[in-house]
């Protein structure tokens, strides 16, 4: 999801630019390809569109705290770019934006209500909290996508002193992990073989990580260090990675 951009500059009218805004946020939209996280992400940029519509001077001004999450809103602003040139009724010449990127774990609003309530009623009352999270469970039908719900449920059942069935949905979480794991490695791996760019070999190298696949995480940062050795990122990254690999 992208959050509506606001302008920097507060000296814009919002009307001279609504149609013009809403067609910028489209294209952004449209080549988002943020990586799938194990928790909420959000990261806000700062970027300016010339009268022209190039784009200059781009820049994160709150970070997500995850590299590859972040650096994903920074090329989907550089695929989408140019833009369409300014309204003809404007006389700027620059326009200074700050946008903001968000995706959420939580795929519908049901689950939402469902989860945030599990989550308030924990060791308060966990029979209450039990029987949220089933509603969350029965929401998704199994979706691999949501395997984090059986290990909330594992926590409750656990706190509840039901052992077994904390055993049982920690394996059900491991299981579908497993599989959501695979399908954005596949993902990952045609998107990398398909642009043959920095950036998509970077997102490769964390689906690897995230799997717990370190020698093909390094492989794939150092493709992506070779298509680009000016951008610091991957390199400390990598350094992480090489670190990580060791320690397992």
């Amino acid at each position: 999801m992208l959050v509506l951009p606001v302008f920097a500059d507060n000296t814009v009218t919002h009307e001279d630019f609504s149609g013009y805004m809403t067609t910028l946020q489209g294209r952004i939209q449209k080549n988002w390809n943020p990586p799938e996280l194990e928790r909420d992400g959000n990261a806000t940029v700062m970027f300016t569109v010339t009268r022209q519509g190039n784009l200059v001077n781009t820049e994160i001004v709150e970070s997500s705290k995850n590299p590859v999450f972040d650096e994903s809103t920074l090329e989907a602003l550089k695929k989408a770019a140019p833009f369409e040139k300014f309204p003809a009724n404007t006389a700027r010449d620059a326009l200074t934006i700050k946008y903001t990127f968000h995706t959420s774990m939580v795929k519908t609003d049901t689950m939402k209500e469902y989860v945030a309530n599990a989550d308030k009623f924990f060791n308060v009352n966990n029979k209450a909290a039990l029987d949220y999270i089933n509603l969350a469970i029965a929401e998704v039908e199994g979706d691999i996508n949501s395997y984090f719900l059986y290990g909330k449920r594992a926590k409750i059942k656990r706190a509840l002193g039901d052992v077994d069935g904390a055993e049982s949905d920690l394996a059900e979480c491991k299981r579908l992990k497993a599989k959501f794991d695979q399908k954005r490695i596949n993902s990952s791996k045609l998107m990398a073989e398909m642009e043959n760019s920095p950036f998509a070999y970077f997102y490769l190298a964390h689906s690897y990580e995230v799997a717990g696949d370190y020698v093909h995480a390094l492989e794939a940062i150092d493709k992506a260090i070779a298509l680009t050795e000016l951008n610091n990122q991957y390199k400390r990254y990598r350094a992480e990675l090489e670190y990580k690999a060791g320690c397992n």
